[in-house]
């Protein structure tokens, strides 16, 4: 597959301006990966693979609080890991929507770049291989991007409508603007992601 880079310059080179780029990502997105969307050409098999971005619906009945001011209900989330909770399942995850834009596109950059040649057999292939040890590796290789900011466990029994991100799409991520967050406002959120980089 190609670079990522080279993936980026020729988007920006296929339209006038990034604000275009966004209206027609958000699009993109909606009409392939919505709840009542096919999705990707893999399709989700009931196993989270590590290293992989999947679109869901996050069906909680639970609601901002103080000490948890914001839900994302329509999460997009690179998978770390599995956890137990109780008699359930937790999905620790990187909650992409919550990052801010450059620092969004800075982390699949640096993904792509670590685990390209993965990326790429794994692009090849019906099935795919997870990414080991994924959350060490992040700790080395986005450090200074506030990742952790963002990671997010969900719980494996409210996530639904599951969706996996086509690599080829993982370019428009970071123009994505249309998020159904809950509660605390998108712009507040990013404030406090950059609040947190130099703590």
């Amino acid at each position: 597959m190609k670079s990522l880079d080279e993936q980026i310059k020729e988007l920006r080179n296929s339209f006038p301006s990034v604000a275009s780029i966004s209206t027609d990502s958000n699009k993109l997105f909606k009409e392939k990966y919505g709840s009542d969307k096919p999705g990707g050409e893999k399709k989700f098999d009931g196993n989270f693979i590590p290293g992989l971005i999947y679109s869901a619906d996050y069906l909680t009945k639970s609601q901002p609080s103080k000490n948890h001011p914001f839900i994302d209900r329509k999460p997009l989330f690179l998978f770390v890991k599995s956890d137990r909770y109780l008699n359930g399942e937790i999905l620790v995850s990187l909650d992409l929507g919550i990052i801010p834009p450059d620092f969004r596109g800075e982390i699949i950059s640096k993904i792509w770049e670590q685990f390209s040649p993965l990326i790429s057999e794994n692009a090849k292939s019906i099935s795919s291989q997870p990414i080991l040890d994924l959350y060490n590796s992040l700790r080395i290789i986005l450090n200074g991007t506030g990742w952790q900011n963002s990671l997010t466990g969900f719980k494996r029994e409210y996530v639904g409508n599951i969706k996996v991100v086509d690599y080829s799409d993982w370019v428009r991520i970071p123009y994505l603007s249309d998020f159904k967050i809950e509660g605390q406002s998108i712009p507040s959120i990013y404030n406090d992601y950059r609040s947190k980089l130099n703590v």
